[in-house]
Formats: C-alpha cells, sequence, structure tokens
C-alpha cells in the first residue's frame, strides 16, 4: 500500500515534533553576571522544577531552561539598572542644587524613556548570558548529567557592568564551576556611597513587588 501525501505530511509534521522535543534537551552554557543566585522554576502548580544558577557562575541547563533564563534574568537587569539610573538622575539634580524629578510627571517620562533604550539592548544581555551550545541531547554518546544546585543569597549587588568584557572562555573552568571576579577590599567613601545606592535599588525593587501583590 502505497503512502499518500496526507500520510507523508504526517510523518514528515511527526518528524519534526520529535526534532523539536530533542531539541529542548540540547544543553546549553549559561552565566549569571550578577551577585545573586537566580533560581528558574519550571511546573510550579504541579511538580515544581528549579535550576540554580548561581552568582558569578555558569551552570550548564537543558535548552528549555536555558530560554526561560534569559528571558527571565534579561528582563530582571533591565528593571535593576533601570532602577539605578534614577537614582543616579536624581543624585545629579540634587548636587546641581535642583529637585529631584516629580514621582508623577518627570520620573515616568525618564523611567519610559531609559526602558525603551534597555530593551533595545535585550540582545545584548542575552549574549553575556548565553555561553551557547554544550552537547545536543541524544547525539555523540550518553547525555551527561547536571546537577542543580539549590543555594541563594541573601544579598545582591545590582550594579552589575553590561558594558564591561564578559568572561572569556579561557577565563570560565569547564563543568560550569565557580568564575572569581571579586575580592575583599576596605570599604572607601565611594563604595560606601555604591554600597548605599545598591541599598536604594533593592527598596525601590521591593516596593515595586509589594505594589504588584496588592
Amino acid at each position: 500500500m502505497e503512502e499518500t501525501n496526507i500520510d507523508k505530511t504526517r510523518k514528515s509534521a511527526d518528524i519534526q515534533r520529535a526534532e523539536l522535543e530533542r531539541k529542548k534537551r540540547d544543553l546549553y552554557r549559561v552565566y549569571n553576571p550578577t551577585n545573586q543566585d537566580q533560581q528558574v522554576v519550571l511546573n510550579a502548580a504541579v511538580s515544581p522544577e528549579i535550576w540554580t544558577i548561581k552568582a558569578k557562575e555558569e551552570a550548564i541547563v537543558p535548552l528549555y531552561v536555558a530560554v526561560k533564563y534569559f528571558e527571565e534574568m534579561s528582563q530582571k537587569i533591565i528593571t535593576i539598572k533601570s532602577d539605578k539610573a534614577v537614582i543616579e538622575e536624581n543624585e545629579k539634580r540634587t548636587d546641581k542644587g535642583f529637585s529631584k524629578m516629580d514621582l508623577h510627571t518627570e520620573q515616568p517620562r525618564f523611567e519610559s524613556r531609559n526602558l525603551k533604550n534597555m530593551m533595545s539592548k535585550r540582545d545584548q544581555i542575552v549574549a553575556i548570558l548565553n555561553r551557547g551550545l554544550y552537547q545536543e541531547y541524544g547525539v555523540g554518546g550518553n547525555k551527561e548529567k547536571v546537577e542543580d544546585k539549590k543555594y541563594v543569597k541573601d544579598t545582591f549587588d545590582a550594579g552589575i557592568d553590561l558594558e564591561t568584557k564578559a568572561v572569556t572562555s579561557q577565563d570560565a573552568p569547564e563543568g560550569g564551576q565557580t568564575v572569581k571576579v571579586e575580592e575583599d577590599t576596605p570599604e572607601t567613601e565611594e563604595s560606601r556611597k555604591e554600597r548605599i545606592k545598591q541599598q536604594r535599588i533593592e527598596n525601590m525593587a521591593k516596593a515595586r513587588s509589594m505594589k504588584r501583590k496588592e
């Protein structure tokens, strides 16, 4: 019995679906450039699947996890950078003897312009987060086991600089080990001001979160 065109179409569609499902399980290297661990939670309502990308480290995750991580982390960075820009603009104004932006008129316009500019850089942010394909699922041997690390820090330095050079492959050890980029140094006046600024950013983020819940 010869295959009909409908049978061939169905067979082709089945092959495409199977390939898409396979690709979802390809392993990718992802990087967390911030100072806070980031969790990706899937199927939260049914059977939670939790993946943790630790601060300043690489992790190896399936593509379906990486896609969600890129979306959530890039949005988080954009929001934090936007909050930081508001604080810096108000500081510039007060240093020159002017009043801060009006919360109901000037600040919303400033945030809107800044967010639009930051959103245009989303691809650049994702390029920092995405370290590329690590291994194709079901191709070239057995899929390596990936460990999920469930450790979350309480502090978060939001002032990551997206204009700095991303860690190169030679800086990042194999297997998703820690990438050491910080050293303990005595606090200077400049670092003290920066710490206060980061605290303000955190407070803005908490206030926004509480407002959304109301």
